[in-house]
């Protein structure tokens, strides 16, 4: 069974169509997934869709066989751990321990996604007095803590010095290899996109496997 499967499918914002006709499968197997294009082309659209977070407005989209919307799906999503684009820390002052474990209440499977992320010594640190990389390595360490199968991360290096953004890297391909989860990556970024083992290139509301040097990339 495929973890993502999508035919035919169609997403939208209002009037606005932003994917149309597309169709890919891919599963747990299948190593690192790269989703690359321009700025607006629908890849995070894509991801949020298989969250469950926009509506399909055409064709079908599944996530490890189930549609969304349906109770089967949201227990499907348990399976998924999700690490989107960025933020600064909102007003509410959690600790990094804190913010790991909003996903789960094993203190145990938080420990051991601090450890995996490399920032178990900051267990206790605020979120606002991180640095950008290490809060990135916090979004990740949260991703991981239910025990996905699968790991979406959005533009995981953006907005990153070249310092914390070959850190980040590096916590990618550990993933990768060491432990092993299949993760699916949106980025520009040419380093962290060479972890990839298939590429899927978005533009013009369509979408096609591609090979890497077929990509546009930021090579900085």
């Amino acid at each position: 069974m495929p973890a993502v499967e999508a035919v035919d499918l169609t997403l939208a914002y209002g009037s606005r169509t932003v994917l149309s006709g597309v169709s890919l499968s891919f599963g747990t197997d299948a190593g690192v997934i790269g989703l690359a294009g321009p700025n607006g082309s629908g890849k995070s659209t894509f991801l949020k869709a298989c969250l469950g977070l926009l509506p399909v407005r055409g064709g079908t989209l599944r996530l490890f066989g189930e549609q969304p919307g349906s109770r089967a799906f949201r227990d499907k999503l348990r399976l998924v751990g999700w690490a989107p684009q960025q933020k600064a820390p909102g007003a509410l002052r959690l600790s990094v321990s804190e913010l790991v474990g909003l996903v789960t209440t094993d203190q145990d499977a938080v420990e051991e996604a601090l450890e995996t992320a490399g920032i178990a010594d900051l267990a206790h640190r605020p979120t606002q007095e991180l640095s950008g990389g290490q809060l990135q390595r916090a979004s990740i360490a949260r991703a991981l803590a239910g025990k996905p199968r699968l790991l979406l991360l959005d533009e995981p290096t953006t907005h990153l010095d070249r310092d914390s953004r070959r850190s980040v890297i590096a916590l990618l391909e550990k993933l990768a290899g060491e432990h092993h989860v299949a993760m699916v990556m949106v980025s520009h970024d040419a380093e962290a996109l060479s972890l990839c083992d298939r590429y899927f290139a978005f533009a013009d509301g369509q979408v096609r496997e591609a090979r890497r040097e077929e990509l546009e990339l930021d090579l900085e």
